[in-house]
């Protein structure tokens, strides 16, 4: 790997935290993901431009494309998830290609990536098809039907991925779980009504003791110029079934970041605090946001 400082980022889209180091990665940016080191001072908000983060080059820089995610494997290496080839790149190349049925259509396909380790350095890999409104102008025109517009359901593919393994094209079938998750609907009818799109999602212990989700939800109306309205934090379990109530995040967020794209997710402290990213525009730039959970969300830390 190849490391060059002095970049700026703006479409921050994936956030992994790796020791007192949050890894990034930036949907305009090929090839590469990012490193930022968390200061003691800042760890609340960072401005991750202000902390001088440093480029981390992959040798098969070319399949690093349209990057949405980050996480690191059990036993080491850092996977990057791209939406344009469907598939979790390593520095070796691609680990994993996943099926055309999680292609991106219209501006929806793969956002979110989650690793939680197994033993022998195995890692149990999710994957999240983001769902929600598709976006206007990018709907083929094959396909399209003035004034329709219909939201989907985000769906979540699990599987285990051996150490040190490329796995190529994964296969369905055993080992390999599709979930679909039940994400709350709000009153009103589409494409006016607000709908609930899942940028990123994390490991998640139950109550029970079982494993399933914490996901970042995040929703629009489906209209030319669309209204983003709610940002919530919600757990799932293994099933897609919502478990308790859903996290306004909004309160715990400085008021002018409110309105930014919020599009990555990571546990902070497992089971304590969540660490978020936004995409910048010309509005805002890309921050880095901890956020403690309340009490009643603490359950499954360890």
């Amino acid at each position: 790997m190849l490391l060059a400082q002095g970049v700026r980022l703006r479409e921050v889209s994936g956030v992994a935290r790796a020791g007192n180091e949050l890894l990034l990665v930036d949907d305009a940016e090929v090839g590469a993901y990012f490193r930022v080191r968390i200061a003691d001072e800042a760890r609340r908000l960072i401005a991750i431009n202000e902390a001088k983060p440093e480029r981390m080059r992959l040798r098969r820089s070319a399949l690093a494309v349209d990057l949405e995610s980050v996480a690191l494997l059990a036993d080491g290496r850092v996977a990057l998830l791209s939406e344009r080839l469907r598939s979790l790149v390593g520095n070796e190349g691609i680990l994993v290609e996943y099926d055309s049925q999680l292609a991106e259509v219209a501006q929806r396909g793969l956002e979110g990536l989650a690793v939680r380790p197994l033993e022998k350095g195995a890692s149990q890999v999710a994957v999240l098809w983001e769902g929600g409104y598709p976006a206007p102008p990018a709907i083929p025109k094959l396909i399209q039907r003035p004034g329709v517009a219909v939201s989907s359901l985000p769906v979540v593919v699990a599987h285990e991925l051996a150490a040190k393994a490329r796995l190529g094209r994964l296969r369905w079938g055993s080992g390999v779980i599709a979930t679909t998750l039940q994400v709350p609907v709000p009153e009103g009818a589409e494409p006016e009504a607000q709908r609930f799109r899942a940028p990123d999602l994390a490991w998640c212990r139950m109550p029970d003791g079982r494993w399933g989700f914490l996901v970042l939800l995040s929703s629009q109306n489906g209209v030319a110029a669309p209204e983003f309205r709610h940002r919530w934090l919600l757990r799932f379990d293994e099933t897609g079934k919502a478990v308790g109530e859903p996290m306004d995040l909004a309160p715990h967020m400085p008021e002018e970041l409110r309105p930014a794209n919020w599009e990555g997710l990571d546990w902070f402290e497992p089971g304590r605090s969540v660490v978020l990213v936004n995409e910048g525009d010309g509005k805002v730039q890309p921050h880095a946001l901890v956020v403690e959970l309340p009490e009643g969300w603490r359950f499954g830390a360890k």
